[in-house]
Formats: structure tokens, C-alpha cells, sequence
């Protein structure tokens, strides 16, 4: 393929010198923000990281892997201690999802299509390569799946050495690992949108199943979730834009964009509910915070009970909430379109 080729020819350069990260460090700006009449004293810190419009990101320990699909770069980011560890120039034509091996990184290229291992060095190590573009894929540590355009799935190991080759019944959009089981879904399917591989599609009611949060598959058009382990379907709103797991409290949080509303379940039911100003579209717990991202208008909403909400500014498109390392009273927000990562302690 031409992007095998290419990446040959033009090794991705790695960059961890002092002066990315003087460079790195030389964009914090640091802001004493101190709210009077509420309870909540911040301060806000902001660093460029290079990449923009980072669209996936992938985290192990700490990192954050940053991809720009468009310039085809990627950056090895560290949240602690705001420096970029590593900076490449060219991973693929249309990189969808990169998994970090520690020695080396799984790169997977939608319209390459292909995966490549790539050393840490930015060598080629070795490929597979498919005849249909690359709809989805999964790592759960030790295998990585693909799920081809057409409902063809794959399973490698880390050396990309192929384990099998299996086939979905129809073309399916999204590919989940739910409980050791891969798990594919249809949108606007009027005969099945759930299948198991191996077993047979079945009709659940879901329009558009999206999301899996834990058990919770989130039907993001029709506004509903239902419940893999119990069978269970649940009404909410329409446009659901984000669902988060609290493995703490066994609390899902899920937010709709039609009624600015942030929801919170429990065994299958509505625990509480509660508006937010502006439109929600990802929803995350760290501690006893909820925090609210709201795309379209930058900003960052914060509360702990649902009603004294403290509403933020941050950068253009803020897309992710990011835990830092084992806080609970802080975290950071990756913003796609400014390429900044903003850092809220409180």
C-alpha cells in the first residue's frame, strides 16, 4: 500500500528534547479564578499541545494519545506532568485509533486500510492489511479486533499475527466487548440492531445503539438505553450525547441534547435528573464532581448536587474530561479545535 510505503520512506520524527518542552511549558497560563458566595475555589491552567482536532483519544497511565487524522500527526502526551513525551509527523492516511504497547504502538489506518506496528522509534514493524476500509476497532490488552466495512471482524495478537476471521450477518456500525463477548449494532435497522458474534441479530427496539457504558447500551437518536445484563430498556430524551460509568456507585450518567438534561440511573431506573445551561454533550464524574462539557459554546459545567452549578470557560470545542492520575478535585479537558488542554484544580 501506498501508506506503507510512504511511512517507510517518511519516518515519523520523534521529537523529546528540552526544548519541546520548554516550548510545551512556555503556553501554561496560570489563572486564580475565586468565586465569592459559593463554595468552590479554582484555579485554571492551560497548555498547547500541538494537535488539533484529536477527535479519539486513548489513554494508559497517565498519557494521552493525541491523533490529528487530517495532518496525520500524533502526540504522546503526559497529564501530570504537562510535557510531551513523544511527536510524530506521519502515522497514516486516516488514523482512527492508535493502542500503546509501551515498546511500540498499534496503529489503525481507516482508508490505508491497514494496522501497523510501529516501534517507539517510529520504524515499521510489521502490517496487516484489508480490502475494505476499517469501520471499528477494539484492544482489550491482549487482542486487537476490526471490524471491516461490510461486517467482516478480525482478531490479532500484539504482533499481528491473525487468530481468526469471522463474519457479522448484516454490515454493522459500531463494534463493543461487552463481558468477553464482541458485541456489533446496526442503526436504522428495521429487522435486528444487536448481534453477538456467533450468535443471532436480535431486535431490541434501539434505533441508533451508539455508546456502551458498562452494561448500558445507549440508543443516541431514539433516547433510550438498554440494559445488556437485565433486558431492560429505559426512556430518556432524544439526542443522547454522552454516557459515563461510576464504578463507584454503580451510577450512570447520561446527558440529552434535546432537553439539556443530565440523567443519573441505577438498576434501571431514574435516581434523579437535572438542567444544565448550555447544551451537554459529554458527561464525567471525578469524586463528588459532575462535570458537563458543552461543545458548541466552550464551556465547562460543574456541580456536585445538580443545582449549584458553576459554569466555566475553556478552549474551542472542548471534547474529552481527562482524571489526573489519582485526584479527585481536579481534572483536565482536551479542546479539539484550539488544541489545548485545559487543567481545573479545585
Amino acid at each position: 500500500m501506498r501508506a506503507i510505503r510512504e511511512m517507510k520512506l517518511r519516518k515519523p520524527q520523534r521529537q523529546t528534547s528540552k526544548s519541546i518542552k520548554v516550548l510545551v511549558l512556555a503556553f501554561i497560563v496560570l489563572l486564580s479564578l475565586i468565586f465569592s458566595g459559593t463554595a468552590f475555589s479554582l484555579v485554571v491552567e492551560k497548555v498547547y499541545v500541538g494537535i488539533k482536532y484529536s477527535f479519539r483519544n486513548y489513554r494508559t497511565n497517565g498519557d494521552v494519545i493525541f491523533i490529528d487524522p487530517f495532518s496525520r500527526k500524533m502526540a504522546l502526551y503526559e497529564l501530570s506532568s504537562k510535557q510531551i513525551l513523544g511527536f510524530y509527523n506521519y502515522i497514516g492516511n486516516f488514523v482512527i485509533a492508535v493502542y500503546d504497547l509501551k515498546d511500540s504502538y498499534i496503529v489503525v489506518d481507516r482508508t490505508g486500510p491497514n494496522l501497523s506496528r510501529m516501534a517507539l522509534s517510529g520504524e515499521l514493524i510489521s502490517n496487516a492489511k484489508f480490502d475494505r476500509r476499517i469501520q471499528s476497532s477494539l484492544f482489550d490488552g491482549d487482542k486487537i479486533y476490526v471490524l471491516l466495512e461490510g461486517g467482516t471482524v478480525y482478531a490479532f495478537d500484539k504482533n499481528l499475527n491473525q487468530i481468526f476471521k469471522k463474519s457479522f450477518t448484516g454490515s454493522p456500525a459500531y463494534l463493543f466487548l461487552w463481558r468477553g463477548q464482541l458485541l456489533a449494532t446496526y442503526l436504522w435497522n428495521d429487522n435486528y440492531d444487536v448481534e453477538f458474534l456467533g450468535e443471532q441479530p436480535v431486535k431490541t427496539g434501539l434505533t441508533t445503539p451508539s455508546i456502551l457504558a458498562n452494561d448500558l447500551l445507549v440508543d443516541t437518536r431514539g433516547g433510550k438505553v438498554y440494559n445488556l445484563a437485565t433486558g431492560k430498556t429505559t426512556k430518556l430524551a432524544a439526542y443522547i450525547s454522552s454516557a459515563h460509568y461510576d464504578k463507584d456507585t454503580g451510577q450512570y450518567y447520561i446527558s440529552s441534547m434535546s432537553n439539556s438534561t443530565v440523567y443519573v440511573l441505577k438498576d434501571d431506573a431514574v435516581m434523579n435528573s437535572f438542567q444544565v445551561p448550555y447544551t451537554p454533550t459529554q458527561v464525567s464524574k471525578i469524586g463528588n464532581y459532575i462535570v458537563v462539557l458543552s461543545a458548541p459554546y466552550n464551556k465547562v459545567m460543574v456541580t456536585t448536587n445538580g443545582k449549584d452549578i458553576m459554569v466555566l470557560d475553556t478552549g474551542d470545542y472542548p471534547l474529552e474530561v481527562f482524571k489526573i492520575g489519582a485526584s479527585t478535585t481536579s481534572f483536565a479537558v482536551y479542546c479539539s479545535d484550539s488544541g489545548e488542554v485545559y487543567y481545573y484544580y479545585f
